[in-house]
């Protein structure tokens, strides 16, 4: 079983924006921005809240949630924060979909990375222990980028939704029980 660590979603509130003067009016805790370091606004409308960042287009980004209902729910306190400022209506349809989920997983028990790495085929391996702890393995079949630690824990990217994880990682579960025999 895997457990969402991170939900990235993403809308657009379809007006250009004056990022300077927004960040001027927000009535929020945190907001940052630095257009000579980076050209979007970060927002954050709790203290320790997921981070949104806004862009001048109008499309935004919002990371850091640990299900799909937090998720939705920053991105409906987002938009009323916005409408309360006169930016947008709050009928405003903004096409906010979830981009990306990030999971863990334990494969209950530690794994010899050298040996799953030849195991599972360096073409869909990439394992550099100089330059990074993990294996990280692109399974063909799956959407999905598996980061295998030698503990057994295991990080989720890439998949655009828990079902897509899921898969992912009962594949190389089941990999790793047909290639590394105790």
């Amino acid at each position: 079983m895997v457990e969402i660590a991170n939900a990235v979603g993403s809308g657009d509130v379809g007006v250009e924006l004056d990022i300077a003067e927004v960040e001027a009016d927000l009535p929020v805790p945190y907001t940052e921005y630095d257009p000579e370091n980076y050209h979007g606004l970060y927002v954050r409308l709790v203290e320790d809240g997921p981070l949104i960042t806004l862009y001048r287009s109008g499309k935004y980004i919002i990371s850091g949630r640990s299900s799909f209902e937090e998720l939705h729910e920053t991105n409906r306190a987002f938009l009323q924060t916005l409408a309360g400022l006169d930016i947008i209506n709050t009928s405003i349809e903004t096409g906010f979909t979830v981009q990306n989920v990030v999971c863990t997983g334990e494969l209950q028990r530690s794994v010899n990375l050298n040996a799953l790495s030849v195991g599972l085929g360096l073409e869909a391996v990439e394992y550099e222990p100089e330059q990074f702890p993990g294996l990280i393995y692109r399974p063909p079949d799956f959407p999905a980028v598996l980061l295998v630690f030698a503990n057994g824990n295991v990080v989720i990217t890439g998949a655009a939704d828990v079902e897509t994880a899921e898969e992912a990682f009962n594949h190389l579960q089941t990999k790793v029980e047909g290639l590394l025999v105790d």
